[in-house]
């Protein structure tokens, strides 16, 4: 805040709206709805007078308190909302996500992901002075349980177990679980229920008749195929419930709910004609769904996957919506609405900043004519919608121009310093429409903003920084490195900008591909060719973090630090027209953008680099921007910030519990068949040690020069095994390390006509993504993968961690798998392209070694 007075008005403000008008919104919703009789003839049980939803962040009934999950902490922050300040912090389990508020405010119910477990937490004083609450008892859920929702009559809890693929129903009366409802094995994951449904976002109908979840990830459409704009689409499951039903079958799969590609309202010139050509994207990431009226709306990071690959045509802001979620039929996808449209043309005074990774919306009323706010969880801001009485969705100025409010702007004393908010995921909204509180997952912080003036009113603390020089101080400025697609950095000297250096304008960020550094499912035509988003828990071992993987799936890169190529040239505006004068030459001159990226020049600061590449000069430790955490002196190097992030804090996903742990689990037999088989057929030839993978680092950078080898000559001597062109094909000219690479038979495969069949064949084809020459595209050039200068070279993919596989599909380079079960099928895949005896053409076998790699997570025992 401005001052102590302003704090102190907009906390006496906040109590004169607690006691009147709070008070007349909670009678209002009682007339609304009105309390029952029972046979007694005493008042009924408290219900929520609308849908609702799973959120990080939930108000109680009468609004007077907010309750808050801390990730990294472990704990539930309660707030009250006459004071903004946190009355309790409870600990639960490890990494609630997501918390569920009973309407008598009585019992909160906190889904901890990596604890597999459900927090029930008694409330034992209720009101806001002397309000006091524990925890009694836990219930182990599932893998994974990322969301949580209790339905409006306040009966039943559900709850989605991301890495179990089920739905856990709870008594919320007893506090006991019902049973859980498998959403794999059902019709929600038609047409191969091999695939992993991964349940993450959760809606209930007011009528307590509907449970709508959304699949995270999306999978090939019919017909479709990886890499294009068009080949995926989303999908919704519907559930008919029955909140008073005791047993299990009360709770039911009805159908599943397609969300197709749409257009994005963006074009660039795909066909080489110079024409720029419409894009389209399809719904991905979904891990929010919330019902308005007879409509649910899901933000989500869209992907449009097809080249040419710049900023404005990779990952896109959906809001999609369906209609008729209400009425028990078939719902009816209104497609989406691309919220970067609506940050064309800002309104006066403001920046242009773009609105990466929708994650929540919110509404300021349940009916009529009102607003919505979606999170931005990438740009740190809200962005504001019109919504109309039909539900009909629009921004608030015209077709270019939608209001926002930044949570993180270092110019205002409201949002900056320890003010601001950073990575927001979650928000509600009070009864009353007037004020939201969004939840800062990397400020750790919950953001008060004031919606009858659009801006941050207050700011409370929820979970401590940590401790200035520390590691974690460390690790958790590279957490806003990639949660971040802003940045705002120290000056200290510099006269280049210090601010949105990590995106052209906000677009995206390391997370719109990595959610939590993991994978968006989603291959990409990139510059080495098809390339499937990899999971970052495979990058460090879990057991040794000093232990790497070598990265990219052609072996291009060896640090982490790499990869500030990609914040300047895939979610940057990319290389300058024509070369300036850079830092450190040789060359005297460079393309490299001085106003983006981490990486600063290496004796003039205020220069941009004269040379980053991936091999011959290390990027690690070289000068760069640096970041002081609220509280600290400390000037942390940004670059080097984010390598520390990905090595500590990546956490590999849990395995879906077994029958030993759960009931219905997977049956710990079948797993412990299945590592025998893993291991008596030859697979831990490749796929072992800590990271599950045989493509260790074993030098410091940089490699020595004859490891490395092109397809084609580039002209440099220092390189030997760079001085030959191709004898076929149109090869691209990267570098690569050739002994990290492994000839499973996986080049084309499942590409249609590619002569390498498997399943529906709908891998990606073995194409780079297009180059832009002044705004026309040129015809794309064969991706790595085979040798095509033959020097005997370049034959195969670096072997992937398997950490935690199961929650990352689809698999191999190009996406050609959509299961674990479709690459176990592969026979050239088992026999190293023909170089081994074939020992699990059993399907049986095959079926049990599927079971077993599900089931490698971080506490499974390597092979050594």
């Amino acid at each position: 805040m401005n001052s102590r007075l302003d704090r102190a008005r907009w906390r006496r403000g906040a109590r004169r709206l607690s006691g009147s008008a709070a008070s007349l919104a909670v009678l209002t919703l009682a007339s609304a709805v009105p309390m029952a009789q029972t046979s007694a003839g005493s008042p009924a049980e408290a219900v929520f007078g609308r849908p609702t939803t799973s959120s990080p962040i939930a108000l109680s009934l009468d609004d007077r308190l907010v309750w808050s999950v801390n990730p990294k902490d472990d704990t539930v922050s309660v707030i009250r909302t006459d004071t903004n300040q946190v009355v309790r912090t409870i600990r639960v389990g490890d990494e609630p996500q997501s918390v569920a508020l009973d309407p008598n405010n009585q019992f909160a119910f906190v889904a901890n992901a990596a604890g597999s477990s459900v927090s029930v937490i008694r409330i034992t004083n209720p009101h806001q002075a002397g309000f006091n609450a524990v925890v009694e008892r836990t219930l182990v859920t599932g893998a994974e349980p990322w969301n949580i929702v209790i339905s409006p009559d306040g009966k039943r809890v559900f709850v989605a177990n991301s890495a179990q693929d089920t739905i856990t129903v709870i008594n919320a009366q007893t506090r006991t679980v019902i049973g859980h409802v498998d959403l794999r094995d059902s019709l929600c994951n038609a047409p191969d229920r091999r695939r992993h449904f991964q349940p993450r976002g959760l809606a209930v109908t007011q009528a307590n008749d509907l449970l709508y979840v959304t699949q995270f990830l999306s999978f090939t459409r019919r017909g479709g195929r990886q890499g294009i704009d068009t080949g995926k689409e989303g999908a919704v499951c519907q559930l008919r419930i029955d909140t008073n039903a005791t047993q299990i079958g009360g709770y039911q799969p009805l159908r599943r709910i397609a969300l197709a590609p749409s257009n994005t309202g963006f074009a660039i010139d795909a066909n080489g004609d110079g024409t720029p050509d419409p894009t389209r994207a399809f719904p991905n990431q979904l891990q929010s769904i919330v019902i308005r009226g007879d409509r649910a709306f899901l933000p989500n990071i869209a992907a449009s996957a097809s080249g040419p690959l710049q900023f404005q045509n990779d990952t896109e802001a959906f809001l999609n919506v369906l209609q008729g979620v209400t009425g028990g039929g078939a719902p009816v996808d209104r497609t989406a609405l691309n919220l970067h449209l609506g940050a064309r043309n800002p309104e006066p005074g403001r920046k242009t900043l773009f609105f990466a990774n929708p994650w929540a919306i919110a509404f300021t009323n349940q009916s009529g004519n009102g607003n919505a706010y979606v999170v931005s969880a990438g740009s740190d801001l809200l962005v504001k919608l019109n919504v109309s009485a039909a539900g009909v969705i629009g921004f608030t100025v015209d077709m270019d121009t939608t209001r926002y409010i930044d949570l993180n702007d270092p110019n205002d004393p409201d949002t900056r310093g320890d003010n601001a908010g950073k990575n927001p995921r979650g928000i509600a909204i009070t009864g009353d429409g007037r004020k939201a509180y969004v939840a800062n997952f990397v400020s750790r912080n919950v953001s008060v903003v004031d919606l009858t003036r659009d801006a941050v009113a207050d700011v409370v603390r929820t979970a401590a920084l940590p401790p200035p020089g520390s590691q974690a101080e460390r690790v958790l400025v590279g957490a806003e490195m990639f949660f971040s697609s802003r940045g705002h950095f120290n000056r200290r000297g510099l006269t280049v900008p210090t601010d949105e250096r990590l995106s052209q304008a906000g677009w995206q960020n390391c997370a719109s591909c990595h959610f939590e550094g993991l994978t968006d499912g989603v291959v990409w035509q990139f510059n080495p060719g098809p390339r499937k988003s990899i999971s970052l828990a495979g990058t460090f071992d879990p057991h040794n973090r000093n232990r790497q993987r070598i990265l990219n799936y052609s072996a291009l890169r060896d640090e982490v630090e790499d990869f500030e190529l990609n914040i300047r040239n895939v979610s940057g505006p990319g290389g300058l027209a024509n070369p300036i004068g850079c830092s450190a030459p040789p060359p005297p001159q460079s393309n490299f953008d001085p106003n983006h990226g981490l990486l600063l020049g290496d004796v003039d600061r205020n220069q941009p680099p004269c040379v980053i590449n991936d091999f011959l000069k290390p990027n690690r430790g070289r000068t760069q921007v640096t970041v002081t955490l609220p509280g600290s002196s400390v000037a942390v190097p940004a670059l080097d910030a984010l390598n520390l992030w990905v090595k500590f804090a990546v956490r590999t996903p849990n395995a879906p519990l077994t029958d030993a742990q759960i009931a219905g689990g997977v049956p710990r037999s079948q797993i412990q068949a299945g590592r025998a088989l893993f291991a008596s057929a030859g697979c831990t030839n490749c796929h072992n040690g800590g990271l599950w993978s045989k493509s260790v680092l074993d030098f410091g950078p940089p490699p020595a020069a004859g490891d490395i080898f092109c397809e084609r000559n580039i002209n440099n001597p220092a390189l030997p095994g760079c001085q030959t062109d191709p004898i076929r094909g149109n090869p691209v000219a990267f570098q690569y390390l050739d002994r990290f690479l492994e000839d499973v038979g996986s080049y084309n495969l499942g590409v249609r006509g590619g002569n390498n069949p498997i399943g529906n064949n709908v891998g990606a084809v073995e194409l780079a993504t297009q180059v832009l020459v002044a705004g026309r595209a040129q015809p794309p050039q064969d991706g790595l993968g085979i040798d095509f200068n033959g020097d005997g070279r370049g034959v195969g993919f670096s072997v992937p961690s398997l950490l935690g596989i199961h929650a990352v599909p689809p698999y191999m380079h190009n996406g050609a798998c959509e299961t674990i079960a479709c690459v176990v099928s592969d026979r050239e895949h088992r026999t190293g392209n023909g170089r081994f005896p074939d020992r699990l053409a059993d399907p049986a076998q095959q079926r049990l070694v599927t079971r077993f790699v599900e089931a490698i997570d971080a506490r499974a025992t390597p092979f050594r």
